[in-house]
C-alpha cells in the first residue's frame, strides 16, 4: 500500500513537470507566432494608416477635421482605421443613389432672368451669393414667394396647424425629431381627418434622433389611418457605418403651397409645454410661393433616396400665384453626399462680404479654422460681429466645446453672449439690412458637414427687419462674455477645453 502510495505520488510529480514543461513549450510557442504575426500586423495597419491620412489630406478640405480624424488614427491605429474606413464606405454606399436622382430643371419653377439682370446690377455681392446657392447645391432662387418670420416656435406651430388644416392635396413632414406629447398629439388629430378625406400624408423621421421618444405604436398608428412613414437610417445590424450621418432637417410642405421650416422638431419642448433647459427660444420661417417647390423636392428625392422607387416630382408641382417682386428667396439642400460644403460655404460668403454687421444665434459653436478666421476677420475689419449661444446647454460637453472658443473669437473683438432665460435653439443669420439665413444648420461640425440639413437664404424680403429685431430683443435678455472676466476662468477648464477641442470634429 505503502509503495502504491509512493508510485502515485511520483506518477503526479513526473505528470506536474511535464506539464510545466508543456505550458512553457506553449507560451514561447504562442510568444513566437505572435511575434511573427505581430510584424505582418504592425506593417498592414501602419500602411492602412498611411492610405487613410493620405485619403484624409486628399479628399477632406476642413484641417480642424483631418487633425481630429489623423490624431484618432495614430492613438488607437486599428480601431482609428477601421472607423474611419467604415464611415468613408457608409456614406459612398448608402446615399449614392440619392446623387443618381438629378434635379430637373424643367419641373422648377424657371428663374426670372430679367430680375437677375437687375439684381446683378443692384447688387453684385448679393446676386454673386445666389449664383453660388444655385451652382453648389441645385437650388435656384425665386422672387415670387412671401415669407413670414416666427421669433418663437409657439408662434410657428400655432400658424403650422392653421395651414395643416387647410391640406386638399397632401402633406409632407421630415422631422429630426418627433417625439411624444401633446403636439404630436394634436397634429396627428389633424393628418388622421386629412387622410381619411382622401390627402396623401407622408412622414420621415431620422431614427437615431426619434429612436427613444417616438410615441407609442407609432408606425402602426399611422398605418391604420393610410398614413405612409418611412425611417431615416435606421440600425439594420450591431454596427451601423452610417449612424455618423443623419437627417437633421426640419420641414413641412403643404399642397406645395407652403412651406415651413426652421429649429423646431415636433415636441413639447419646442413650444414650451415642457421646460427642462428653461425657456426654449426657437426660430423659424413660413414660406408661400413658387420656392416652396424647393422644399417640396427636397422631401421627394430623400422619399426616393429610402424606398429606391423613383418619384413623380411634377404631380407635387404647385404654381404660384404671387406676381412681381417680393424679394429673393433661396431654399437649399446641405448634406455629406454633396461634393461642396454647402452649409458652411453660405454662411462664409455672407461673413466675408459683410460691411456693417453680422448677428448670429446659434445653439452650439463648434466651428474649425476656416469659421474663427472668417468671423474674426470680419471683426478686425470693422464689422459688427455678434453671436448668441445659449445660457443653460441641452449637452454640458458641448457647451464646454462651445466655450473653448471663445478666446480667439472675442481677442479679435467678436461679441459674444449668452441667452439667461434657457436654451436658444435657433439657427439664423442676419447681415446688413440685406439678406438673412434661417433653417436647421447649427454652427457645428455635425451640421456643416455630416448631416443632411436645410435652410433659406433671403435678400431684400420684408422680414429682414423682423429677425433683426429679433436678435436685438433677445440680446437685452442675455449675459454679455466680458473679455477680461473669461480669461481668468479656471485653469483645469482651459486644459479641458483643448482637449475636447482636439477631438471636436468627431463628437
Amino acid at each position: 500500500m505503502g509503495e502504491r502510495k509512493i508510485f502515485v505520488s511520483i506518477f503526479k510529480f513526473i505528470v506536474f513537470i511535464f506539464w510545466l514543461i508543456f505550458q512553457f513549450i506553449a507560451i514561447v510557442l504562442i510568444y513566437n507566432i505572435f511575434n511573427i504575426f505581430f510584424i505582418y500586423y504592425f506593417i498592414f495597419f501602419e500602411i492602412v494608416s498611411a492610405i487613410s491620412v493620405i485619403h484624409l489630406n486628399y479628399k477632406d478640405k476642413n484641417t480642424s477635421y483631418k487633425i481630429s480624424w489623423i490624431a484618432l488614427i495614430l492613438l488607437i491605429p486599428v480601431v482609428g482605421v477601421i472607423i474611419y474606413i467604415l464611415s468613408r464606405i457608409g456614406i459612398k454606399r448608402n446615399f449614392n443613389k440619392m446623387n443618381k436622382v438629378e434635379l430637373d430643371e424643367k419641373i422648377f419653377p424657371e428663374e426670372d432672368k430679367t430680375m437677375l439682370s437687375q439684381l446683378k446690377v443692384n447688387n453684385k455681392t448679393r446676386y454673386n451669393q445666389t449664383r453660388l446657392i444655385k451652382n453648389i447645391s441645385g437650388y435656384g432662387v425665386y422672387f415670387n414667394t412671401k415669407a413670414i418670420y416666427f421669433p418663437s416656435g409657439k408662434s410657428m406651430y400655432k400658424k403650422l396647424l392653421e395651414e395643416l388644416k387647410k391640406a386638399d392635396k397632401f402633406i409632407f413632414l421630415e422631422y429630426f425629431i418627433i417625439s411624444r406629447g401633446k403636439m404630436w398629439d394634436e397634429i396627428f388629430e389633424i393628418l388622421k381627418q386629412k387622410a381619411q378625406n382622401g390627402v396623401e400624408v407622408r412622414i420621415l423621421v431620422d431614427y437615431i434622433g426619434s429612436m427613444f421618444v417616438l410615441p407609442k405604436d407609432f408606425e402602426n398608428s399611422l398605418k391604420k389611418y393610410n398614413i405612409k412613414y418611412k425611417i431615416f437610417n435606421p440600425i439594420k445590424m450591431l454596427l451601423n457605418v452610417m449612424l455618423n450621418y443623419r437627417d437633421h432637417r426640419k420641414m413641412a410642405v403643404i399642397d406645395g403651397k407652403v412651406a415651413f421650416t426652421g429649429g423646431m422638431n415636433i415636441g413639447d419642448e419646442y413650444i414650451n409645454l415642457y421646460k427642462k433647459y428653461g425657456y426654449w427660444k426657437d426660430m423659424g420661417v413660413c414660406l408661400k410661393g413658387d420656392a416652396v417647390y424647393s422644399f417640396t423636392s427636397m422631401f421627394l428625392r430623400m422619399w426616393q433616396s429610402i424606398t429606391k422607387k423613383r418619384e413623380d416630382f411634377q404631380k407635387y408641382k404647385f404654381e404660384s400665384k404671387f406676381n412681381g417682386y417680393t424679394g429673393i428667396v433661396a431654399p437649399y439642400n446641405s448634406s455629406p453626399e454633396e461634393s461642396n460644403d454647402v452649409a458652411q460655404d453660405v454662411y462664409l460668403s455672407i461673413i466675408d462680404s459683410a460691411k456693417n454687421y453680422i448677428y448670429i444665434t446659434t445653439p452650439y459653436l463648434v466651428i474649425g479654422y476656416e469659421m474663427i478666421l472668417a468671423l474674426s476677420l470680419a471683426a478686425k475689419r470693422g464689422v459688427d460681429v455678434r453671436i448668441i449661444t445659449p445660457s443653460i446647454p441641452d449637452k454640458k460637453t458641448i457647451q464646454v466645446l462651445t466655450r473653448s472658443h471663445y478666446d480667439k473669437l472675442l481677442d479679435s473683438g467678436v461679441k459674444i453672449y449668452e441667452y439667461t432665460p434657457g436654451f436658444i435653439h435657433g439657427k439664423t443669420l442676419v447681415s446688413d439690412g440685406e439678406c438673412a439665413v434661417v433653417g436647421t444648420i447649427n454652427m457645428d461640425y455635425r451640421s456643416l458637414y455630416l448631416h443632411f440639413e436645410c435652410a433659406v437664404y433671403m435678400y431684400d424680403v420684408s422680414i429682414i427687419d423682423d429677425i433683426y429685431n429679433d436678435f436685438i430683443n433677445t440680446m437685452g435678455q442675455c449675459k454679455k462674455i466680458e473679455k477680461e472676466v473669461w480669461e481668468k476662468r479656471c485653469f483645469l477648464k482651459k486644459i479641458l477645453e483643448s482637449i475636447l477641442r482636439m477631438f471636436a470634429p468627431l463628437a
